[in-house]
């Protein structure tokens, strides 16, 4: 259904403030109705809950051209990503134009918590991946930290990085040689993730 998922849509132009609603007294009623007249209007009161259940929950109407633009936006934006590369203008671009389409859709929690775990679940991959590298560097090749704090930013996913060091003159060139192959593992590891991630 698609109550399960998406509760509505959020109004750009809505401030949140709601005018307050008059209250008209209630009229005490003096003048009692005929049974039958009372039976007649339960059963109105019945029909009209059943209309008011059946028109709750987002438009599908509505619900079909919205994610018929996102799902329009998403294959520019895929285009996009594949000929120019994440960090391109063209793929900013047009992800900034996916985003302004989406951002608006009040998905229910349960299909929000599903994308947050998604993005989790991607993160503790690429950490656990940048510790390896890290403890191979700092703690088995003794290499300072602050070198390594220095040098590895930018070069996460390049393979020559540790041939690099190990061709340098540094002290800990030759145990980083004796443990590249382990790092470039990870570093093809973390390669994978930003393929499938589709991250920069």
């Amino acid at each position: 259904r698609l109550s399960d998922i998406l509760s509505g849509y959020i109004d750009p132009d809505d401030d949140g403030a709601a005018a307050p609603q008059e209250v008209e007294p209630e009229t005490p009623q003096t003048t009692a109705k005929p049974v039958a007249d009372d039976k007649d209007d339960d059963e109105e009161e019945e029909s009209d809950t059943e209309e008011e259940e059946g028109d709750g929950g987002p438009d599908p109407e509505v619900a079909r051209v919205r994610f018929g633009a996102v799902a329009e936006q998403l294959e520019k934006a895929n285009k996009a990503l594949k000929k120019h590369g994440r960090a391109s203008q063209q793929a900013t671009e047009e992800l900034e134009a996916l985003a302004i389409l989406f951002m608006p859709i009040k998905l229910v929690p349960k299909q929000y918590d599903a994308l947050v775990e998604r993005v989790r679940d991607a993160l503790n991959q690429i950490r656990a991946q940048e510790r390896a590298i890290m403890q191979l560097c700092v703690r088995d090749a003794r290499m300072p930290r602050a070198d390594f704090l220095r040098q590895f930013p930018s070069n996460e996913t390049n393979l020559d990085w540790a041939d690099q060091l190990a061709a340098g003159k540094s002290k800990y060139a030759e145990a980083i040689g004796n443990r590249k192959e382990e790092i470039q593992r990870c570093q093809q590891k973390l390669i994978e993730l930003e393929q499938v991630c589709e991250l920069a």
